[in-house]
């Protein structure tokens, strides 16, 4: 969904290709994917990059991952803990909706410039941790039965002060980004963007990639609805509460009623000649 928005696998394609041309750096180049998840977008790097090594990294191994390219390999670990061991070994960084899974974003990105040589790129993506209305304002704690109230926005608060209970990670401040990145000495050339996008065609002259993206993101809603039902019963969550809201939530979702967003947020920086210092 994402590669039809942005038009490709990342944002800011000119600093990315720089960093990744093995001429201009003098040497082979490599990159790292920071919470691979399926490992898709890793592989699919490494075959537009045959000449870079692609390194995935998460909590576990991908188990989906089928014809890996030859220049592309699967590593456990947390990006929680000390990347010393990947210290200036790549040129790009991508981070990719995982902010729930650590518990301080900012130094995440402090510690990620360790990884990364000087012109290196860091890539930030991730949805903004609201659902919005047809009129882009935010669904966040909505009363049920009021007009504006989403299940879907329902089933995300709830997944948040779950995690929350649990002693996880607050949600992405992804709108905190571009500031965190540029007030850090280890970076620069900092930029952004965001990308509204419809759960789902509803929205009136969209062109063929919009409608597309918008198909994408409702049959990705969708599939992920399931997963909210065991983080919520661990949270305290009454069974048949997060039924009702997950059955409302399909409701909505195939018959775009209410209509809904969701707003991707994008950012990137190069790494400066800083010397890196824990802190």
């Amino acid at each position: 969904m994402l590669k039809i928005v942005v038009g490709g696998l990342y944002a800011s394609p000119d600093l990315v290709k720089k960093a990744l041309d093995p001429v201009q750096r003098d040497r082979k180049c490599g990159v790292l994917d920071i919470g691979a998840g399926s490992g898709i977008w890793a592989m699919e790097m490494a075959k537009e990059f045959p000449l870079a090594d692609v390194v995935g990294m998460d909590l576990v191994d991908p188990v989906s991952a089928n014809d890996i390219p030859p220049n592309c390999r699967f590593e456990i670990g947390d990006a929680n803990l000390d990347l010393g061991r990947y210290a200036t070994a790549f040129d790009v960084v991508h981070m990719r909706s995982v902010a729930s899974g650590i518990k301080d974003f900012k130094g995440a990105l402090h510690n990620v410039a360790q990884t990364l040589r000087p012109q290196g790129v860091i890539l930030l993506v991730s949805p903004a941790p609201s659902i919005y209305s047809e009129k882009k304002e935010s669904l966040e704690n909505q009363e049920e039965g009021k007009p504006v109230w989403s299940a879907m926005q329902a089933l995300n608060d709830a997944t948040i002060l779950s995690t929350l209970k649990r002693g996880g990670a607050t949600p992405a401040m992804t709108d905190d980004w571009a500031r965190w990145l540029a007030e850090m000495p280890l970076y620069t050339n900092v930029g952004e963007s965001e990308a509204w996008i419809p759960m789902g065609p509803w929205r009136e002259g969209m062109n063929e990639s919009e409608r597309a993206a918008a198909e994408l993101l409702r049959d990705d809603a969708l599939k992920i609805i399931s997963s909210f039902k065991p983080k919520l019963i661990e949270g305290g969550y009454d069974e048949a509460l997060i039924e009702r809201w997950s059955l409302a939530a399909r409701e909505e979702l195939n018959a775009m009623e209410p209509k809904l967003y969701m707003r991707w947020r994008f950012a990137w920086a190069t790494r400066t000649p800083e010397p890196w210092a824990p802190l």
